[in-house]
């Protein structure tokens, strides 16, 4: 039987976390090897795999593996284009955690070496995989609410998740692009796959409000959580900054609008610092309405009319991923196993991205973006 080798680079939580599915799905799927220049992942990925995989000095090494088949990318944003450009020079197939990229030019990169590649790509979307969305596009798809108008999305961080970004290396757009980019690039996906078409036109406003010096005192106020941790600081990462005095340039709350080419538009709102936490969607077209939260797992679906009532949409998903990594994990599995095509992949991550980077140009430059010029590029490009 067919097995097949992984290479692992970057060993954080989340790339651990999509490695330890993968390998616990099916025996046949083997840790080959793994880099990260931080000595402590490593580390951590020696004590939760007894597979003992090589561990390489630098990821070139890996990528020298004639034996490695698959490589994971799980490092800092800013090293995606890199590291997926050589993996595809050196005839891998790629699984990349989200965002693709920090700019057009990386994307466009990534782009063109896939397509010569001839190799598989993969990006880390999780929340496509997610019962609770894929629901939602099924009942926009089958027409219940008929052609859609407009629409409200949101990624409502709770407070110490929030604390968690403005402490880690997420801070700072050199290593991970914007907040935009690197948070909500999920729920901009969703939006554009909702939507079936390209964006149009974005505008945006945001800023840096309350992670700032002034407001540190909200961590004695607040007091420490039952089992004796801070406020603000119950996720750590190896960074693990003051979140109020740290050194950052994202923003910690940010509202977009988006007008697509069929006409739709949407409403998107981010804030790091909140009492209830939301990653919500109200939906609404010429037929209906449906009205989600995939933290409650919670989908709500009404006709209208007089005698119309709200039904129960819900699948058994809910949670910050919506139970997406383990149908991201199956999926990737079989593309492995059986070179299954992925679902979902680089033109998904690229338009998510020119989507992400329209929306940040408008809030920094205080403009209506068109979009169409970075499309107008993409389509040039393309082979």
């Amino acid at each position: 039987m067919k097995s097949v080798n992984i290479g692992a680079i970057g060993c954080g939580g989340m790339g651990l976390n999509i490695i330890g599915r993968l390998l616990a799905c099916d025996d046949r799927l083997k840790l080959k090897a793994l880099y990260d220049p931080d000595k402590r992942s490593v580390e951590e990925a020696q004590k939760r795999f007894s597979s003992e995989p090589k561990v390489c000095s630098d990821y070139r090494e890996m990528l020298d593996m004639q034996d490695v088949e698959w490589v994971m990318i799980s490092s800092w944003n800013c090293y995606h284009c890199e590291q997926t450009v050589a993996a595809f020079h050196a005839g891998k197939h790629v699984f990349c955690q989200k965002p693709l990229a920090l700019n057009l030019d990386e994307c466009l990169q990534m782009f063109h070496a896939w397509k010569n590649s001839g190799r598989m790509f993969n990006i880390g979307f999780t929340l496509r995989y997610s019962p609770h969305y894929r629901k939602i596009k099924q009942l926009i798809s089958e027409g219940y609410i008929g052609r859609l108008i407009s629409m409200e999305f949101n990624e409502i961080l709770d407070f110490n998740h929030g604390g968690y970004i403005m402490g880690d290396w997420r801070r700072l757009r050199k290593y991970a692009g914007t907040h935009l980019l690197e948070k909500c690039c999920h729920d901009i996906d969703l939006t554009n796959w909702m939507m079936g078409v390209r964006s149009r036109r974005v505008a945006s406003f945001g800023g840096l409000d309350f992670f700032l010096p002034q407001n540190a005192h909200r961590v004695d106020e607040i007091g420490e959580s039952s089992d004796g941790k801070k406020a603000y600081a119950t996720w750590r990462g190896l960074v693990a900054l003051d979140p109020f005095l740290s050194d950052k340039d994202i923003v910690d709350n940010q509202v977009a609008i988006i007008e697509y080419e069929n006409g739709a538009r949407a409403t998107f709102h981010t804030n790091c610092n909140a009492a209830i936490p939301e990653r919500r969607m109200y939906i609404l077209g010429t037929e209906g309405s449906v009205r989600a939260d995939v933290l409650t797992g919670k989908i709500e679906i009404k006709k209208i009319g007089f005698n119309a009532q709200i039904e129960n949409a819900s699948t058994d998903a809910q949670g910050g991923h919506g139970d997406g990594d383990r149908y991201l994990v199956r999926e990737l599995a079989d593309s492995m196993l059986n070179d299954v095509a992925p679902s979902v992949g680089l033109i998904e991550g690229m338009e998510s991205a020119v989507t992400c980077f329209a929306i940040d140009e408008a809030m920094d430059s205080g403009a209506v973006v068109d979009v169409r010029p970075y499309w107008n590029r993409i389509d040039k490009e393309k082979p």
